[in-house]
C-alpha cells in the first residue's frame, strides 16, 4: 500500500529529515576522502575523489548510433562528477579552462572557478551566460556584470533565442554556452549572433557532443516553416522521458564543427582530454580587429 503524501508542511519537514541527514552524512565523507586522497575540483576548489554513476539513455545511445568505445566516452564526461558539488567532467573541464582563460587574461592565479569570481579584477567583465552552464551557475551569478538568460526561462528569468539575441552590438567580453548550440535549428545563424554581440577581442567558451570519428556533423532535424521536420530518430538530452522540443538534438556533431566556427569568423582553439575525445571545450575568439 502506497501512503500518501503528508499534506502538513511539519510533516513534510520531518518526513524529509532523515532524507537531509543521509546527504550531509556523504557530504561529509566525501569532504573527508577528498582531504585524504583528492585533487583539488577546477570547479569548487575542493580536494575530492571523483565518483561515476549512469548518465546515458537507451534511447540516446541508439539515436546517436554510439559504438561500445564512444559509450564510454561519453558516460564518463556525463557521469564521472565531483562529490563534493556535484559537477560532472564535462562541467569540471569548462570551469577549469574559464580559469586558464581568465588568470591569462586578468593576471590572476586563481586555482578553481569559485575562487575566481570572487577576484576584483573581473568586476569589468561583461559576461552573457546564455542558458545556465549546469553547476557552475551558482559561481557565475555571482560576478558583478554576468547577464543570465535561458531559453523558455521561468517567470523573472530573462529569456533569449540564440538565433535572435536582443543585446546590441559588442557588448559583451565573454560569452557562455553549454550543451546548447546542438539544440539550436540554425548553428551559423547562432553563431553570427554570438560573435554581432561580442567585443573586439571577446570569447565564446562552450562545449558541446562531438563524435570526432565522424568527418561530417548530421542534421538531425530542421525547420521548414512552422512545421519540424525530423531526419532522423529524435534524442533528447535532460532526464529520461525528456520531451521537450528545446530539449531536442538538432545536430549531431563530427570534425567539421572545426570549419563551421572558422568559416563563422572565430579564431578557434580546443582544449581536449588527452585521453577522452569526447571531453572536450572550445575558445572561439572574435578578430581584436
Amino acid at each position: 500500500m502506497i501512503r500518501p503524501a503528508p499534506t502538513n508542511p511539519a510533516l513534510r519537514r520531518i518526513r524529509r529529515m532523515p532524507r537531509r541527514a543521509l546527504g550531509l552524512l556523504r557530504y561529509a565523507v566525501a569532504r573527508a576522502d577528498g582531504c585524504l586522497r583528492g585533487q583539488p575540483c577546477p570547479a569548487c576548489g575542493h580536494p575530492s575523489v571523483v565518483r561515476s554513476r549512469p548518465a546515458l539513455t537507451p534511447g540516446l545511445i541508439q539515436a546517436w548510433e554510439l559504438s561500445p568505445e564512444w559509450i564510454a566516452r561519453f558516460e564518463h564526461r556525463e557521469g564521472t562528477y565531483c562529490p563534493v558539488c556535484g559537477n560532472n567532467e564535462r562541467a569540471r573541464q569548462l570551469a577549469r579552462v574559464l580559469v586558464e582563460t581568465l588568470n591569462r587574461d586578468y593576471q590572476l592565479s586563481a586555482r578553481s572557478l569559485a575562487e575566481l569570481v570572487a577576484a576584483p579584477a573581473l568586476a569589468s567583465l561583461r559576461l552573457a551566460e546564455i542558458n545556465s552552464c549546469g553547476g557552475l551557475h551558482r559561481w557565475l551569478q555571482l560576478l558583478p556584470g554576468v547577464v543570465y538568460s535561458e531559453y523558455g526561462g521561468a517567470d523573472g528569468v530573462r529569456q533569449e533565442d540564440l538565433m535572435s539575441l536582443t543585446f546590441g552590438d559588442a557588448s559583451f567580453d565573454l560569452v557562455l554556452t553549454s550543451e546548447t548550440l546542438e539544440h539550436v535549428p540554425d548553428v551559423p545563424r547562432a553563431l553570427a549572433e554570438i560573435r554581432r554581440i561580442l567585443r573586439p577581442g571577446g570569447q565564446h567558451v562552450f562545449t558541446v557532443p562531438v563524435i570526432w570519428d565522424r568527418p561530417r556533423s548530421r542534421t538531425c532535424a530542421q525547420r521548414q516553416g512552422e512545421t519540424l521536420v525530423h531526419l532522423r530518430p529524435p534524442s533528447y538530452h535532460g532526464s529520461p522521458g525528456q520531451r521537450e522540443e528545446d530539449m531536442m538534438v538538432m545536430t549531431g556533431f563530427g570534425a567539421d564543427l572545426m570549419e563551421t566556427l572558422a568559416h563563422a569568423g572565430f579564431e578557434v582553439s580546443l582544449e581536449k582530454d588527452a585521453v577522452n575525445p569526447a571531453l572536450c571545450t572550445f575558445v572561439t575568439r572574435k578578430a581584436a580587429s
